[in-house]
């Protein structure tokens, strides 16, 4: 490859760095679950083991190889979803029941493969652009769009203020399942805060900061913030405080006129988790406290509760999704929904709402097939969103999916798309103005750019 298209690539790009930033992934994930995380939260289930070396080596072939299949480029919606997806939830999903004693060995590596074959086809197909005029989009003006915004900002927001009045004092981020509660005593009573409350935190709030990121236009960010804040008051929910610092760091990714690398959402991962070790180390921190706030809450946990769903549910009758759409024709043989059963079963607290990802609601409700369903549903997912979006800036597409991905790791696929911002967000693509955006960012900026052999391209011209 000549030096100016080397250049003009990017290191990022190129299949050994991939290989050695999801080893560096890997081996960070390892040495702070043992060194930093296991040795405080134990009883947690949070319990170290040693992986069978063998094993451990087939897993982290998994994941290696599914980061070399991922898109190199971030030239699609999609292509950023399913790598932040592909970070939070599918490799702690690999690594974690190797090193945690949730699953037996053998059950561990069964995990394993039955994670990368559901994901492959995310990461294969996912990221392909299918669907083309397939979403109807009805672009409004730029000022009937904002201005939309802004009222649907007010509204849902004095709706809970209207409900549930304002909170002076925000929770501690240690402990907050009190004020997660009172917030279930309150959607007991008004309804619409099941969904009220998740479409702010995912959808309202955070296109509000984009807006106020892409455009400069720091009011717009602060009202997000503080939108953020008041979610967080309420629900106790740490992803929508945190969320601001989160949308900063991918804006940053975005800034340039080029695609960015995919690899730099990979990367990420074992960058932050080292900055928390050295803080709680600079902070003389004895329980980790930047480290169970960031790595242990959304990489770790994700992998642990994925064995724990397949502990729980292995022996037992699966949900079948009962409890859910199929409600009307069959019969839930449960008293709970599957995360307080498995916050009781699994954590020993049956006031543990043990809340999973995709992959482990899949299995919840029809076992290692039920995790491939899942995925096979996410494809058409991403390619309604790669639809919806045509005509629009990539990174303020890819910012404005980023809380409904992350949701991800943490809810099944059809309580995401329905509850937690998919569907919502698809829809605001489709009235998103076309024209009049700042900025030099171009809606597909892959068909601006060279593409070297070698790079594999996720979406045909």
């Amino acid at each position: 490859m000549p030096s100016s298209t080397v250049e003009r690539d990017g290191l990022l790009h190129r299949a050994p760095v991939v290989v050695l930033v999801a080893l560096a992934y890997v081996g960070v994930l390892h040495y702070v679950y043992e060194n930093d995380i296991a040795p405080y939260f134990t009883y947690l289930q949070y319990a170290y083991r040693s992986p069978d070396p063998l094993a451990y080596t087939f897993a982290i072939c998994l994941v290696v190889t599914l980061a070399l299949v991922m898109p190199r480029r971030i030239t699609l919606p999609s292509h950023f979803i399913v790598w932040v997806l592909f970070v939070v939830a599918v490799v702690p999903a690999i690594v974690i029941p190797q090193i945690a004693p949730a699953l037996s060995k053998s059950g561990s590596v069964e995990l394993a493969i039955w994670v990368a074959v559901s994901y492959l086809p995310v990461a294969l197909f996912g990221t392909r652009r299918v669907l083309r005029g397939f979403v109807p989009r009805h672009p409004l003006r730029g000022s009937t769009f904002w201005l939309l915004l802004v009222v649907l900002y007010a509204v849902l927001n004095g709706y809970v203020l209207a409900t549930i009045g304002v909170r002076l004092t925000l929770p501690s981020l240690e402990d907050v399942y009190g004020v997660r509660g009172e917030l279930a005593g309150e959607e007991q009573v008004f309804g619409p805060l099941l969904y009220v409350v998740p479409l702010l935190a995912n959808v309202v709030n955070p296109v509000v900061m984009v807006r106020g990121l892409w455009t400069r236009q720091w009011v717009w960010f602060a009202a997000g913030v503080l939108g953020q804040l008041f979610v967080f008051s309420i629900s106790g929910n740490k992803t929508a405080v945190l969320s601001p610092i989160a949308l900063f760091g991918a804006f940053l990714l975005f800034r340039s006129r080029r695609p960015p690398a995919g690899t730099a959402c990979l990367l990420a991962a074992p960058v932050v988790s080292v900055a928390m070790v050295a803080l709680d180390r600079l902070a003389g921190s004895v329980n980790g406290d930047w480290v169970s706030l960031i790595v242990r809450r959304f990489l770790v946990t994700p992998g642990l509760l994925t064995a724990g769903y397949v502990q729980v549910f292995d022996d037992i009758e699966k949900a079948k999704l009962a409890h859910s759409i199929f409600s009307s024709f069959l019969d839930y043989p449960y008293a709970e929904e599957p995360p307080p059963l498995v916050g009781g079963a699994f954590f020993g607290n049956p006031e543990t709402h043990a809340n999973a990802n995709l992959l482990a609601d899949g299995y919840a409700n029809f076992g290692y097939l039920g995790m491939v369903a899942a995925c096979l549903v996410f494809v058409c997912l991403l390619w309604t969103i790669d639809d919806a979006a045509e005509g629009l800036p990539l990174g303020f597409v890819c910012l404005a999916f980023m809380m409904p991905a992350l949701a991800l790791a943490d809810s099944g696929i059809l309580t995401t798309m329905l509850t937690h911002g998919f569907l919502a967000t698809v829809l605001l693509c489709a009235l998103a103005p076309r024209t009049g955006w700042p900025g030099r960012d171009s809606p597909e900026p892959r068909a601006d750019v060279a593409v070297p052999a070698g790079v594999r391209e996720s979406a045909p011209p």
